[in-house]
């Protein structure tokens, strides 16, 4: 099972780089080639992102695409949402009849519970704090580098 999908994860990584240029419009062919996703593929990824109102986008010469609203009120949740649809983990065995354990299924209230808190934690998560967390692990490397620390600690030596 997948949580998230190719164009989930294209999507979101487009609208990470959309952050970092806030007041930028960007081409679909600038953002193909950073990205390293086929222009054509891409193009209908931003034109679902348009439809979910996550991005907009602007027509003509130096049209592209730019975020539709701050990063920090785009959650993980909403890109899922457009691209995949309301989040499930579980679906009855017994499909579209009613399941005679429907009130009492341990199973389906323990997903249930689960599907819950998933969506809760993607809700959370923003394009905004995905991006700092991102450059904060990118000054973090950098100063590891710079300083001659390593990122992998010493072994220790065994005592005999």
């Amino acid at each position: 099972m997948k949580l998230i999908n190719r164009d989930t994860d294209y999507a979101i990584k487009a609208l990470l780089t959309l952050a970092g240029r806030p007041d930028d419009v960007a081409a679909v062919s600038e953002l193909a080639e950073k990205l390293g996703v086929p222009r054509p593929y891409l193009r209908k990824i931003m034109q679902r992102l348009a439809g979910g109102k996550l991005v907009r986008s602007f027509k003509g010469k130096g049209g592209g695409f730019r975020l539709g609203r701050p990063a920090g009120e785009i959650a993980l949740a909403d890109v899922v949402l457009v691209f995949q649809g309301r989040i499930k983990l579980h679906d009855c065995l017994f499909k579209k009849r009613i399941c005679p354990d429907i009130g009492t299924c341990p199973l389906r209230k323990t997903i249930g519970r689960l599907e819950d808190r998933l969506v809760t934690e993607l809700g959370a998560l923003s394009i905004a704090s995905i991006l700092e967390g991102e450059k904060v692990r990118a000054r973090s490397r950098r100063t590891h580098v710079k300083g001659g620390a390593s990122s992998t600690p010493a072994k220790k030596r065994r005592q005999p």
